[in-house]
């Protein structure tokens, strides 16, 4: 979980002035007297996520644009009122941020307080949930299994098994590569809660492949 950024008072009024400005849409997002801001909005959460994706767990060790994403966890498409709310934002990497674009990740109506409950969101929340009791990563930018409902979302809403999606390999090809990937995970293990829901997907996987 992320400890949020905080805005001088000068930039809370920046941030006033914007969200209260006459035309102020999502779009305004990309208006040019926010730059400095978004600057300060990027460099703290790549230091504060240590440069790890978090949706897909992948450390990038680069800092340029071209492999990140300011993140609005909540779209700003669909509410443009949390833009600027630092319980809203963080760093993702490109992929994932392509992957969730606009879907709906809160079950809240909420459109002035900022939902702060880790139950108001059907994702993996970067500020409020521990990523570890809803996905277990088998191999980071390949293959993640869910351990509960919240981690199914997640893995489908931001593409994180989408190696296998883009990969020219048949698909008897994946799932034996996947029980590869799963079996060595297995074999690494400690925990036997872990362990029951890896060998529960390699016998769903084999079965799928003998059908």
């Amino acid at each position: 979980m992320l400890n949020k950024i905080i805005f001088s008072d000068d930039e809370i009024n920046l941030i006033g002035k914007k969200l209260n400005s006459a035309g102020f849409t999502s779009e305004s997002w990309s208006d040019d007297d926010i730059v400095r801001l978004k600057k300060k909005i990027k460099n703290h959460y790549l230091t504060e996520q240590k440069n790890i994706c978090p949706y897909c767990k992948q450390k990038i060790n680069s800092n340029h644009g071209r492999y990140w994403d300011i993140e609005h966890i909540i779209p700003r498409s669909i509410t443009p009122e949390f833009m600027f709310e630092p319980l809203n934002l963080c760093m993702s990497c490109v992929d994932c941020n392509s992957g969730k674009t606009n879907n709906k990740v809160t079950n809240s109506k909420a459109k002035k307080k900022y939902p702060i409950k880790s139950t108001d969101y059907i994702i993996i929340h970067p500020h409020f949930d521990d990523y570890e009791k809803h996905i277990i990563v088998i191999k980071e930018g390949f293959y993640y299994v869910a351990r509960q409902k919240k981690g199914e979302k997640t893995i489908a809403i931001c593409k994180l098994n989408r190696f296998y999606e883009f990969s020219d390999f048949g698909s008897c090809v994946q799932d034996d590569d996947r029980i590869f990937m799963l079996s060595e995970q297995l074999r690494r293990e400690g925990s036997e809660d872990l362990k029951k829901i890896i060998r529960r997907e390699i016998a769903e996987l084999a079965i799928k492949g003998s059908g």
